[in-house]
């Protein structure tokens, strides 16, 4: 059956010329016959669309196309106005929207700082034209093909006068232009999961790594946007950057994602997060939406990928290195950054991890490093009960993460409370250490399922593998 999620079409990217769309035979349409299969709902799009061009224009020769559905989109609706110039001899004429029974106009909400967005829509509409004297329509519509809430698949067709394919080719282009240009807003944009899936509300204070590794990475990100990306135009190459995280679960890589985030929106980055949270899962299909809206965004953009290894399906593999080495690349004048990470660098492919462009930089996050930084984190998680005497422990802690001082700490305090007592003491706190040591060392649940893959820095210094 031959489908096309979002953001397959986006890299088929429609441009329905004569040599590269897919049509039917010119004013035919196969409809299956009274108990025959169960139509695909393309068919039913097909058939009902071909019942509304020749109810309206009788015999006009059209051609079926596959189409984007971003002509439904909202901001293509309300962006392209009426008697905007379409190629050299064309201009908009305006829309109708059609009562299709197979096309359910539902959209997905953008909630912005300042307004609601309506993203992501599906309808059924007629696009007319203008061409001095003559004037024609393009019947056009789209559809959810998946049922339930998470109905993510859509597919969109459209029949076209068959003197008219160039200038609906130019149409869809523009409809793609303006359907996936995010306003920036001071809320991250999620693809995929809910909208408070990814919040960064993390300051870079707060953020409990080695110094030199704090200040490589900020100053990596700032550069990039101040300037970096300049460099990228004037060789030529798309304004891409990607950074791989890589550490054993628990280091603080999300942390470090949420407080760069941070950074980026405070410089007027539009940042995207790719989440696979909902019933779609880890799909190569999210990153390429992200990768399409930040070609088309007026602003810097940053994109934050978790779990990158997770979305590596060896089916996606061909697009994936076309996406970095640049051929798919976003092409944003301002810049674009993939912030990625990862538990589990060994099941990255050395195709990709190990040749220079297609990751910039391989920056290890490393467990705790000293005695100073065990302090810092276990000042944090214990609060107001911190006590001098705590750091009799601090040496145990070291070369464990930091979700592991997060949860000593919580421990130590619930067994004060079973103890009823209100101020963890000593004795208590060390309890929690030796229960929680012997935890990760006897439980599968709280190793890392594999052996970490990139070698581990010498010292804190060395933090990044080329």
């Amino acid at each position: 059956m031959a489908t096309f999620t979002n953001v397959g079409k986006m890299l088929f990217n429609n441009r329905m010329t004569d040599s590269n769309c897919t049509q039917l035979p010119e004013n035919r349409v196969v409809v299956p016959r009274s108990g025959d299969r169960t139509p695909l709902k393309y068919e039913q799009l097909v058939a009902w669309a071909v019942e509304q061009w020749q109810a309206t224009y009788g015999e006009t020769a059209y051609r079926v196309v596959w189409a984007s559905e971003s002509p439904a989109y909202d901001n293509a609706l309300t962006r392209i106005k009426v008697g905007r110039k379409i190629g050299s001899k064309t201009r908009y004429g305006g829309y109708r929207a059609l009562n299709c029974p197979h096309s359910i106009s539902i959209s997905h909400l953008h909630n912005t700082s300042r307004t609601v967005r309506l993203i992501g829509s599906v309808g059924a509409y007629a696009f007319r034209f203008e061409q001095g004297t003559r004037s024609f329509e393009v019947i056009f519509v789209s559809a959810h093909h998946l049922e339930g809430f998470y109905a993510h698949g859509t597919v969109a067709v459209a029949l076209v006068p068959t003197d008219a394919l160039k200038v609906w080719a130019d149409f869809e282009a523009l409809c793609d232009r303006h359907a996936y240009r995010l306003e920036r807003s001071e809320k991250v944009y999620i693809i995929g999961g809910a909208e408070k899936a990814f919040e960064p509300t993390v300051a870079w204070d707060d953020v409990i790594l080695p110094q030199s590794l704090k200040d490589s990475l900020r100053t990596e990100v700032e550069t990039f946007f101040k300037g970096g990306a300049a460099i990228y135009k004037q060789l030529n190459l798309p304004p891409f950057r990607k950074l791989l995280l890589v550490g054993p679960p628990g280091t603080g890589k999300s942390m470090l994602c949420a407080a760069l985030a941070k950074i980026a929106l405070d410089m007027k980055c539009l940042v995207i997060y790719i989440s696979s949270a909902d019933q779609e899962g880890a799909t190569f299909d999210k990153v390429q939406r992200a990768l399409y809206t930040a070609t088309h965004s007026q602003h810097p953009v940053v994109i934050v990928l978790e779990e990158l290894d997770a979305y590596l399906r060896e089916e996606d593999k061909s697009q994936i290195l076309n996406v970095l080495d640049g051929f798919e690349a976003p092409n944003n004048r301002r810049g674009a950054l993939l912030l990625a990470t990862t538990n589990y660098p060994e099941v990255i492919d050395q195709r990709i991890a190990k040749r220079p462009g297609r990751v910039d930089r391989v920056i290890y996050i490393p467990e705790i490093q000293d005695a100073g930084q065990a302090e810092q984190l276990l000042r944090r998680y214990m609060g107001t009960q911190w006590q001098d005497a705590y750091r009799e422990t601090l040496s145990s802690l070291v070369g464990q993460t930091g979700a592991f001082v997060r949860e000593v700490a919580l421990y130590a305090r619930m067994l004060a409370l079973n103890s009823q007592v209100e101020i963890v003491s000593l004795e208590l706190l060390k309890q929690s250490i030796q229960t929680l040591t012997r935890q990760v060392s006897t439980s599968e649940s709280f190793a890392p399922r594999r052996p970490i893959g990139f070698p581990q820095p010498a010292n804190a210094a060395n933090q990044e593998s080329a």
